[in-house]
């Protein structure tokens, strides 16, 4: 959405403007002479344009011979400093990013040795497992051996469990004692 007609009437504006400024050093030139002071003061006086048009870059470059060469030096200083922010940041960046990662492998180790810690853990707890499924099984085994030996024999273990409860119903009334 470009006003080609409005960038047009700013071209020659813009122009106009060149043509006053570079009418105006020269007229200087010729009635002061070659090493005339040349200011924005006069020239504003004799081209009929504001001080702050003959500021812009574009214009000022024209009558301003040390406007070149200290807008190139104050760029460039700026540029450079401009850039050692942009460094200094950055470098502040990485002792943030530094710090976090110091914490995250911190974190990370602990986590680690608290995994071994409870894989340790979970190895003993197997271990005691295995332990008391098999000599749960020996007294299984053992208990089965006595009931088939009774069997033979012809006794019966139907009264067994009865015998068992009571057994352990007395047992618990003997540690009131």
């Amino acid at each position: 959405m470009i006003n080609n007609g409005l960038l047009q009437a700013q071209q020659s504006k813009r122009n106009e403007s060149i043509e006053r400024v570079e009418w105006a050093v020269q007229f200087l030139k010729d009635t002061e002479g070659v090493h005339a002071k040349i200011t924005a003061v006069k020239i504003a006086d004799i081209s009929g344009l504001s001080r702050v048009v003959l500021y812009k870059a574009h214009l000022r470059k024209i009558w301003d011979v040390s406007f070149n060469s200290n807008h190139s030096v104050n760029g460039a200083t700026y540029e450079h400093m401009h850039l050692e922010k942009q460094l200094k940041d950055l470098q502040e960046q990485i002792l943030q990013l530094d710090l976090k990662l110091q914490k995250k492998e911190q974190q990370l180790a602990r986590s680690v040795k608290n995994l071994e810690k409870e894989k340790q853990r979970a190895q003993v707890y197997r271990e005691d497992y295995e332990e008391l499924k098999e000599r749960h099984q020996r007294l299984l085994h053992y208990n089965l051996r006595i009931l088939r030996k009774l069997h033979i024999h012809g006794v019966d273990t139907s009264d067994l469990g009865e015998l068992h409860n009571e057994f352990e119903k007395s047992k618990g009334d003997k540690s009131y004692k």
